[in-house]
């Protein structure tokens, strides 16, 4: 914790000048002098604590290294770049990669939090808004590695545990819903407003209720199949606590970014998270890396004519690109003539499947003549290279439209959209919730949409007459009947793009959407392939200087499964595999 790291290095440079005043005979005031660097504070408060702790959720360019290279393309949102193939889709696992989550996240937010906690008793809501986010930031990293450090975390400074034990997730997730509904008792209690609170909840008690109350919601249907009483149980109590949970998009929690310049990986080492970096990441620093949309992504929403297609995928003609921000003067959207193209000579979009970069599978650059647009761009700069170097070839792959890398979009922590969704599925499971599974469906797609239009699209927005059609088409399709929990959990999975993590949590909870059979998909020469089991992992590996630092309590978690860190091993929560075809 940083409160307790700089009162260490504040006591060891003291015995350190003392001695050299024994040696030096220097003078009480010039030691003092000596001993106060004006720059450094002897603690943090707890409000400044948890602002790095919002932050760093979405704001840590390296954690984000993660998401991208593994869960992005797990959950196949993404795929066609070079880290996504070579990580997620080649089923390679990589230290450096697997473990940046649980370093970055462990070494800054819990450590924060945690010592925050110990220095705020004095300060009730402010201190219940730290165990909240210590409980979102624990369900993050128990639902990406399984058992882990929670309740021992982070607490060698207060408590002198240098070898937290690793909690299994069922110790882990009812630890969670009793300090949820401890918090939500507590919010209130004192006078003081949540100070440093950089979410939508603007330091609002009550909302902050609210939010606790929704997270109980989530990890509730989390364990819905492995413990399906306790579930409906924690459920219904969040549904009636006090304060409520989320309705509408007004409450809606999320984090707030600024628009400022990207951090990249400098920024994360200054702890500087005041960009979201996930949009950073999904953006590239060069014109070779944008995010290209996975084949099952894309097709899904065509299958089902969903009128956010052509909104989230972006057809760029991009030879240069700035490391500071998404710019729109060289990302030319060529998209309308690329479509017209594509149907008319290819028989359709060509997206990268998951395993697949960009130039795999190989589609041929337009003829010259065959996109006026292009070529009106090629005559108007010839200087830019638009078509050298297979930029025109990479201009019919479908990409992430950039409204959605921008630095200032939200880090989304819950909604109103997912809370729909959840009360459709409970709903369908019979729990105590009013209303049809029907009305919950239609308002979840409906706050999805507007959750996209409101936070994401710059223009171009999706009108209601658009999400009606949309919606009256599923249920006419008979999706609700035939199938509820894959229809349900379809839209949650669009609607989770920007929220990886939740992605792919509840792709392994709930099995849908059916997603491709990444064994029956092709490998390449030019990535790495070190897994016989080319299925989709269940989880990421622990790090490995765990068998180090915490090398009892590390063996004692591979023990419970089965003794090897093996990451196609399902987490308690998760009882079934994946539907794929």
């Amino acid at each position: 914790m940083i409160t307790g790291y700089i009162k260490k290095t504040l006591v060891a440079w003291s015995m350190c000048c003392c001695v050299t005043a024994a040696l030096t005979s220097c003078s009480d005031s010039y030691m003092e002098e000596l001993n106060t660097d004006e720059t450094k504070a002897s603690s943090i408060a707890p409000s400044a604590q948890l602002t790095t702790a919002l932050l760093q959720t979405y704001g840590d360019f390296g954690l984000m290294d993660t998401y991208r290279s593994y869960i992005t393309g797990f959950t196949q949102h993404f795929a066609g770049g070079w880290n996504v193939t070579n990580y997620a889709g080649s089923v390679h696992a990589q230290d450096d990669q697997m473990r940046l989550v649980w370093d970055q996240l462990y070494n800054v937010a819990i450590k924060n939090t945690v010592d925050a906690i110990a220095n705020s008793e004095n300060l009730p809501n402010t201190n219940a808004a730290l165990r909240i986010h210590r409980v979102f930031l624990m369900a993050v990293m128990t639902d990406i590695y399984g058992d882990l450090p929670c309740l021992d975390a982070g607490k060698g400074y207060t408590e002198g545990i240098a070898s937290p034990k690793y909690d299994t997730q069922e110790e882990i997730y009812n630890f969670f819903f009793d300090e949820l509904a401890a918090c939500v008792a507590q919010l209130g209690t004192g006078t003081d407003r949540i100070g440093g609170d950089v979410t939508s909840l603007g330091g609002d008690p009550a909302a902050w209720k609210r939010y606790a109350n929704t997270l109980r919601l989530r990890y509730a249907m989390r364990i819905s199949d492995v413990n399906p009483a306790k579930a409906k149980e924690e459920f219904e109590k969040a549904l009636a606590a006090d304060g409520g949970y989320i309705t509408t998009a007004a409450d809606d929690a999320y984090i707030i970014y600024t628009d400022g310049p990207f951090t990249l990986y400098d920024g994360s080492r200054d702890l500087d998270f005041r960009v979201n970096a996930l949009g950073e990441i999904l953006y590239g620093q060069d014109p070779t890396s944008p995010t290209m949309v996975s084949s099952t992504f894309f097709n899904m929403m065509n299958d089902l004519g969903d009128p956010r297609l052509y909104r989230i995928c972006r057809h760029y003609l991009n030879t240069k690109r700035t490391d500071v921000k998404p710019d729109r003067e060289w990302n030319l959207d060529l998209t309308d003539a690329v479509v017209t193209y594509m149907n008319a000579v290819e028989g359709g979009e060509k997206p990268c499947n998951p395993g697949a970069a960009w130039y795999s599978d190989w589609v041929n650059a337009p003829a010259a003549g065959a996109i006026p647009e292009l070529d009106e761009w090629v005559s108007r700069d010839p200087d830019a290279g638009f078509n050298k170097n297979n930029f025109d070839t990479r201009l019919l792959r479908p990409m992430l439209n950039i409204d959605f890398e921008m630095p200032d979009r939200p880090g989304t922590l819950i909604n109103a959209a997912e809370v729909e969704l959840l009360l459709a599925e409970a709903k369908q499971k019979g729990w105590n919730v009013t209303g049809t599974v029907e009305d919950h469906f239609k308002a979840g797609v409906k706050a999805a949409i507007k959750w996209l239009n409101d936070h994401y699209l710059e223009s171009n927005k999706i009108s209601d007459a658009e999400t009606d059609a949309y919606i009256t088409a599923i249920i006419a399709s008979g999706a609700l009947t035939t199938n509820a929990k894959e229809a349900i959990n379809t839209q949650a999975w669009i609607l989770h793009m920007m929220n990886p993590s939740e992605a792919w949590a509840n792709l392994r909870r709930s099995d849908y959407p059916v997603i491709l059979d990444r064994t029956k998909l092709k490998t390449y020469g030019d990535f790495t392939y070190d897994d016989d089991n080319l299925q989709t992992p269940s989880r990421l590996r622990y790090p490995i200087l765990e068998n180090q630092y915490n090398s009892q309590n590390y063996k004692e978690a591979l023990d419970r499964m089965g003794g090897t860190d093996d990451w196609h091993r399902r987490l308690w929560w998760d009882k079934a595999d994946i539907n794929v075809k």
